[in-house]
């Protein structure tokens, strides 16, 4: 198909507008701004002052609350300066010192008749009439009986029918301000040990269980003071005892077993740890926790007869020693026991049981 010819385009290099009306919109548009400058000079400042005025009627009108709101941050800076300024100083606690224990009168309780509230009442009166300041319960004696309803699994096998109230024994005791100490005798427990053989001395690394003498003749298991669980049932009974109120611990039988066949017993793995060491161990753990007595006999704790603790009493680290002297003293016995209190220098305390008398002397300061 053949294209439209629509012609050329011309293009015209003039403008429009004549010369003479391009100088006049010039001109007005000149004059124009000079008006709105003039009008801006003089209506500007009024219209700000107006604009100012009317904000700070605004701000003026709003609640006073909302005009001092603080930010989140300055809250938190606030509120801090106020608590610290309002807090009043705390005075400074004064270190409690020990208890003198060499004042007072000691006394060891007979628990087999206290069967009744009524019973402990009378007891715990007779105990105040004569002064007593402090009163030893045994809780868990030498034979492995147990004088109270421990909660402990391991204990179950060793509690008494003879069992008496001793949180309410101890309990009475403090309402007259006499101390309870709970008297527990530690690894002689026939009882525990014949119940689980992981917490007993063993008989030469055998399934038996190793005894003090021959069966026939009345021997004994004992337990094992190289076991965790041993350790963990002496502890568990302490704990029991400071929760029912004793204050304080009264330990026996903190030994190995007699020395009679003792070269065929077996603690399983000992770690390298000797049996001096390894009565150290535990006699500081459980000081540890609370004021401890520890008891040995005359003969071990003057130095006699190593046998049982693996050496003198001054490497266990006991800090109250309690001496059991076996009928009345001598001169013979006077002798050990101011070697025994010589071997013990590095204690606080030293106590003398003879004759169910408790005498206490301070040995430091």
């Amino acid at each position: 198909m053949a294209k439209k010819n629509m012609g050329k385009v011309k293009r015209y290099r003039h403008s429009f507008y004549s010369g003479r009306q391009r100088a006049a919109r010039i001109a007005g548009g000149i004059g124009a701004l000079a008006v709105l400058f003039v009008v801006g000079w003089l209506v500007g400042p009024a219209v700000i002052d107006f604009g100012t005025s009317t904000w700070y009627a605004i701000t003026r009108d709003r609640p006073k609350q909302e005009q001092q709101e603080p930010t989140s941050s300055e809250a938190s800076v606030s509120q801090a300066t106020s608590s610290e300024a309002v807090a009043t100083p705390q005075p400074t606690q004064e270190p409690q010192t020990q208890e003198d224990l060499t004042q007072g009168t000691w006394a060891f309780v007979d628990t087999t008749a206290l069967t009744s509230q009524e019973a402990i009442d009378a007891l715990v009166q007779n105990l105040a009439s004569q002064e007593v300041r402090y009163a030893v319960v045994t809780l868990k004696d030498n034979k492995g009986n147990i004088y109270y309803n421990s909660a402990l699994e391991a204990a179950a096998a060793g509690i008494s029918s003879g069992a008496f109230d001793a949180q309410a024994l101890a309990k009475a005791l403090q309402s007259e301000n006499i101390v309870p100490v709970a008297a527990i005798c530690a690894f002689k427990d026939p009882i525990a040990a014949g119940a689980n053989r992981s917490m007993a001395v063993m008989y030469q690394n055998s399934e038996y269980l190793w005894l003090d003498a021959a069966l026939d003749a009345g021997g004994k298991p004992w337990l094992n003071p190289y076991s965790q669980e041993a350790q963990a049932f002496i502890t568990g009974l302490m704990q029991e005892a400071r929760q029912m109120g004793y204050e304080q611990i009264w330990l026996s039988g903190v030994q190995f077993p007699t020395k009679s066949g003792r070269d065929k017993a077996s603690y399983g793995d000992t770690a390298g740890v000797s049996e001096a060491e390894r009565l150290k161990q535990l006699i500081e753990a459980w000081q540890a926790e609370g004021t401890c007595w520890i008891e040995y006999p005359l003969s071990v704790a003057s130095g006699q007869d190593v046998s049982l603790t693996g050496g003198t009493i001054d490497a266990l680290g006991i800090e109250n020693l309690a001496i059991r002297v076996s009928g009345t003293l001598t001169e013979e016995t006077q002798q050990q026991l101011e070697q025994a209190k010589t071997t013990a220098a590095n204690a606080a305390y030293i106590g003398v049981y003879s004759n169910d008398s408790f005498t206490v002397e301070e040995v430091k300061g």
